[in-house]
């Protein structure tokens, strides 16, 4: 019976990996929705955006909102087709919001800035990078987890 009660706790852990990846990816899939459909209004409406603290205007803005776009989507493409390699998935998203929100770090403008000086969004920060994080650190415990209680 004790065999039996192993299996149950592997079976246990593997629905919370499985759980954690699916609302990793769903809480993801969400945010980069919606950042392209903003990121292309922007595009339709008016072609201004921010580069590391350079305003861009005209073509340039508009190639860069573009692809910031069609990088959502893909991601979002990616996030839906392959559950197999969605915690990679999931990184490089992460990884895409954190490049998206952590520009206004270097920009030099004061519109930017808030009364502290700080140019960083806190809540943009915390729902868009940390919070996916911590899904992430979460997941990678368990599955640590999962594989040295396999190897013994």
């Amino acid at each position: 019976m004790v065999g039996n009660d192993e299996n149950r706790i592997k079976v246990a852990v593997t629905m919370d990996k499985k759980t954690i990846s699916f609302l990793l990816s769903l809480y993801l899939i969400v945010f980069l929705t919606l950042m392209a459909a903003g990121f292309f209004f922007v595009f339709v409406i008016n072609w201004e955006d921010w580069f590391f603290g350079i305003k861009l205007d005209g073509w340039p803005a508009g190639i860069f909102l573009f692809s910031k776009a069609i990088v959502s989507v893909f991601l979002i493409f990616l996030l839906l087709k392959n559950e197999g390699w969605r915690i990679l998935w999931s990184i490089m998203a992460i990884s895409f919001l954190a490049f998206v929100f952590i520009l206004p770090v270097f920009s030099s403008q004061r519109a930017m800035r808030s009364e502290f000086g700080w140019t960083i969004f806190w809540a943009e920060l915390i729902v868009l990078i940390i919070v996916p994080v911590i899904l992430l650190l979460v997941y990678l415990i368990i599955d640590r987890s999962t594989r040295s209680n396999e190897g013994t």
